[in-house]
């Protein structure tokens, strides 16, 4: 008996010793060359600098600004020069002489044009004012030259549809909204990109994670291994326990040729979202502080109403529909176009004489069209833009009511994981103390290695599960950050620049 518990301590000494030394080599192993660990708020900074994702919210919002510019420049008054080069034309042309005969006269001349013209749209009943100047030469080539001048110096016209759809007016209401839209994009388009560097964030740190616990694992069931083989051969163990513990040191090699693997897809598409070179050191760490702060249902509705780019895109639904429902009518009834110019003109054979004493020259036309009968065509697109609006009304306030659901679910779904976050940690900790009394339990041989894996299990499960109640908690931050571009630790609204 004496000889059996002087086996049992040497075993226990040589356990400990071996368990101790692979942990600690294991441990320096991993320390050369590891790269500075990066924050959670490090890695989005990062990724809002140099991110392709940020780069592109970028361009969409430019892209959104010049539009608006381009829109704008349509309402400004606008200059064009007009003209052509002077031409030549050498050719025979028919004649009708006064008696009724028709003779072919052979002729040679060029034409040469140029004018400037100032075009104004006036919005609110979508007509075009206009004011031009311009010269013309035609020369005639035959025993002796003559050349002929023609000039406009001031000719003031003005076109006004009647009845017709008036598209700029239209424009003049949905293009400073889809401005507005693309700038509630960009920033709801970075805090995705917050939202999605949080979720590959501790992808790679439970990752990270797992291949601690694979590589730790290893040393440990390796060790146990040993010690079992050294039980066996003396006969304080049977060969069940044997086999249990060498397939428990292979399982764990597995899980970490695994984990090793996952880990490294998961760094390097984390780089990718980063915007980083494939060979950058990145490393990452466990969150310290979890933020504790309020948040109010009623006011994170109230902004994600006010903020979210949800919003504005009902509002320009709404008015799409009235657009084309308004085009429709326009359309299928009387139309008309008012056309009305008043100016100067003048010709002479000497270009000095040009501008001497011009003549007045006026015209108005009227053109209109009246549909009359085609099938029923005109009745059909009103009932269909009519119809199409019923229903993007409907549409609409179906998506508020599914828009106003989310907000509510996330800001509950927050509300109740920081509590998640506080009991995974004290799990985690239970779970940790539980691993280091059994395992000194087994040292002595007071519990068998079954219940000893047992404990190690639980407590790797009980790591992972705290390492995703901090998941889904930041998940969530940034989630409710997304939906209302309202920032409630710090009570103020979230602005990206660009």
């Amino acid at each position: 008996m004496l000889l059996k518990r002087i086996q049992l301590s040497l075993f226990n000494l040589l356990f400990f010793s071996v368990l101790t030394t692979q942990v600690i080599i294991a441990q320096q192993s991993l320390v050369p060359d590891e790269p500075q660990p990066l924050s959670l708020q490090e890695t989005i900074e990062i990724a809002k600098e140099s991110s392709p994702l940020s780069r592109s919210a970028r361009y969409a919002l430019i892209a959104s600004e010049w539009r608006y510019k381009s829109f704008s420049a349509d309402l400004l008054p606008g200059l064009s020069l007009e003209g052509n080069a002077p031409n030549y034309r050498r050719a025979f042309r028919e004649n009708f002489n006064p008696d009724g005969s028709t003779s072919l006269i052979y002729s040679q001349q060029s034409n040469a044009t140029v004018g400037l013209t100032v075009n104004q749209s006036i919005m609110p009943t979508g007509g075009n004012l206009s004011v031009s100047s311009g010269i013309s030469r035609l020369g005639i080539f035959a025993s002796e030259n003559t050349y002929l001048w023609s000039s406009s110096p001031l000719v003031l016209g003005y076109t006004q549809p009647l009845f017709q759809f008036n598209n700029l007016k239209w424009r003049n209401r949905i293009e400073p909204l889809q401005l507005q839209i693309a700038q509630k994009r960009y920033v709801e388009s970075m805090e995705e990109l917050s939202l999605t560097v949080t979720q590959r964030y501790f992808d790679v740190l439970l990752s990270k994670i797992n291949l601690d616990i694979a590589e730790f694992n290893v040393a440990v069931n390796d060790s146990i291994y040993n010690i079992s083989t050294g039980r066996y051969n003396v006969g304080n163990i049977a060969e069940n326990d044997l086999l249990q513990s060498e397939l428990q040191l292979r399982n764990a090699e597995s899980s970490l040729t695994q984990a090793n693997i996952n880990y490294n897809q998961q760094l390097n598409s984390f780089r990718l979202l980063l915007g980083l070179n494939p060979d950058t050191p990145i490393d990452v760490e466990v969150p310290e502080e979890v933020p504790d702060f309020h948040v109010d249902e009623h006011l994170a509705l109230r902004m994600a109403r006010q903020n979210n780019s949800t919003a504005l895109n009902f509002d320009m639904q709404t008015l799409e529909a009235e657009r084309n429902l308004d085009m429709a009518v326009k359309q299928s009834s009387f139309s008309a176009t008012v056309q009305a110019n008043f100016g100067l003109n003048q010709t002479s054979e000497n270009f000095n004489d040009l501008y001497s004493d011009p003549l007045n020259q006026q015209f108005m036309t009227l053109n209109f069209q009246v549909p009359i009968f085609n099938w029923g065509k005109q009745r059909a697109e009103v009932n269909f833009a009519k119809n199409t609006r019923r229903q993007v009304a409907d549409d609409i306030a179906y998506e508020q009511a599914q828009f106003d659901l989310q907000v509510q679910n996330i800001v509950a779904e927050f509300l109740q994981l920081r509590e998640q976050v506080l009991l995974a940690e004290l799990s985690e900790g239970i779970a940790d103390r539980r691993y280091q009394v059994s395992r000194n339990r087994y040292r002595i041989g007071q519990i068998d290695i079954t219940n000893l894996f047992i404990a190690q299990n639980e407590r790797d499960a009980a790591l992972r599960s705290y390492i995703q109640a901090i998941r889904n908690y930041w998940i969530s931050v940034y989630n409710l950050r997304r939906l209302t571009l309202y920032d409630f630790e710090e009570d103020t609204m979230i602005q990206h620049d660009l």
